[in-house]
């Protein structure tokens, strides 16, 4: 009754309408709804403090904003297009009907990554889906999927792979398992455990209300004395009593603003120190990670991943060595490889160079060269000195200058490999000088002296 009063209204009004032009919503969505049955304001009345901004968990200063279960209401100056009798019976309804669905497939089972994955193609979150028991093997099998078949913008998501639940679960819980094993890793834990969490700024923010709140207070009782001693008898006694009650009822507004400040930087202070009995409770388990994650049920898994990990960034498919995870974020900081991060990147970032010397030779033919690895590796004569270099040599010790002809010539006596020369000169009966027993003799000592030969 309610959705169809608010829905009768908005089309009255060309919102819905509206809003399928322009593809917002295909019609009134669940969300929408739930929506619409949350807010008192189409019974004519305000919500205040629905939403509330709290310290982010694991961080410095980053808020964020939370869903009230408790907040007060006031009377709006809006017509109420609902009446308050039927928002009270769909409220009831509502209670009701809000009851925890039992499993029907196996109930010691927990999606235990379910909300923490995120979809590589469109960023939300990806649930756990079952696929019932086949009669060949009677076997149910659990994935982690995508349900978002449109994102906001329109754009449908194209991520439609299921990944099987028990092989990322396994993922996880190896590298947090591999993190810990680290002695540093156990060491700086150790270390942030118990420590004090530090709130001085709240504090000081909270010290400085409570100085204006004072003040504000000793103006409201100064105002109530002016008031208190006016002469009746004087000319001018409503325009001062209008004055002062205009400031006075200044005051109540002023002392309500650093009340409300107050109450939110206490609510800060609160959440800081309950984050950090939670982070050592975290710490704790931490460190007896392999003995007691494994122990655990499934259900208690899945806390401990939704108190640890924030989100889990994917690959948008599996990988050659079989990893799916791009990046885990974690809920806060945690000390990796000597620092701390809050995230850890699992992106092979890897590089291979390779330097090819390219030739024009004979563009109608090709050859297909396989390169194996183990035979990359640099010999001695590959990796040691330079033409320029032996060159130097003959002639600061030996007293003799060498062409790099010569030097060659040598090398090839010697076995070392050169590469192709591929400036030969095109008359076939040109004749090439050959080296000097002298010179030869001096390449020879550079070459033992570099340890090519």
């Amino acid at each position: 009754m309610i959705v169809a009063g608010v829905a009768k209204y908005l089309n009255s009004h060309g919102y819905v309408k509206k809003l399928r032009q322009n593809n917002t919503i295909p019609g009134f969505s669940r969300d929408f709804v739930k929506n619409v049955l949350d807010n008192p304001v189409y019974i004519g009345k305000i919500a205040y403090g629905r939403r509330r901004t709290e310290k982010k968990m694991g961080t410095r200063n980053e808020m964020h904003v939370v869903e009230q279960s408790e907040f007060p209401v006031y009377e709006g100056q809006h017509e109420a297009i609902i009446s308050e009798e039927d928002w009270n019976l769909a409220q009831e309804k509502r209670r009701a009907n809000s009851y925890r669905r039992e499993k029907v497939n196996d109930p010691n089972h927990a999606h235990i990554l379910s909300g923490i994955l995120k979809c590589p193609c469109c960023g939300k979150s990806m649930y756990g889906n079952i696929a019932k028991a086949h009669s060949k093997d009677k076997k149910t099998r659990y994935y982690y999927y995508c349900k978002n078949t449109v994102t906001p913008i329109g754009h449908e998501c194209t991520f439609r792979v299921n990944i099987e639940q028990t092989e990322l679960n396994q993922m996880v819980a190896k590298i947090i398992s591999a993190m810990v094993r680290d002695p540093r890793f156990s060491e700086a834990i150790k270390e942030k455990i118990g420590t004090a969490v530090d709130t001085a700024d709240l504090e000081k923010q909270l010290d400085t209300l409570q100085a204006q709140l004072r003040q504000a207070m000793g103006t409201k009782s100064r105002l109530e004395r002016q008031m208190d001693t006016l002469d009746v008898t004087d000319p001018y006694y409503d325009r001062k009593t209008l004055d002062l009650q205009r400031r006075y009822d200044e005051q109540y507004g002023r002392i309500e603003e650093i009340e409300i400040q107050m109450e939110e930087v206490q609510g800060q202070i609160r959440t800081i120190r309950q984050e950090k009995i939670s982070g050592d409770n975290i710490y704790r388990l931490l460190l007896a990670f392999d003995e007691v994650y494994h122990s655990a049920t499934e259900a208690e898994q899945k806390e401990f991943m939704k108190a640890f990990i924030e989100r889990i960034e994917l690959f948008p498919e599996k990988q050659k060595d079989g990893n799916w995870i791009r990046k885990i974020v974690f809920a806060f900081p945690v000390p990796v490889n000597g620092k701390e991060v809050k995230e850890l990147p699992l992106e092979n970032e890897t590089m291979l160079e390779t330097v090819c010397l390219l030739s024009k030779l004979n563009t109608k033919q090709h050859i297909e060269i396989d390169l194996d690895m183990d035979e990359l590796d640099l010999t001695d004569a590959e990796k040691k000195a330079t033409y320029q270099e032996i060159k130097d040599y003959g002639l600061e010790h030996i007293g003799l200058k060498v062409s790099s002809l010569y030097i060659a010539q040598v090398k090839q006596k010697c076995g070392i490999i050169e590469r192709e020369n591929y400036n030969k000169s095109k008359s076939e009966d040109a004749k090439q000088p050959q080296c000097p027993p002298e010179k030869e003799k001096a390449i020879m000592e550079a070459l033992k002296h570099f340890g090519m030969i």
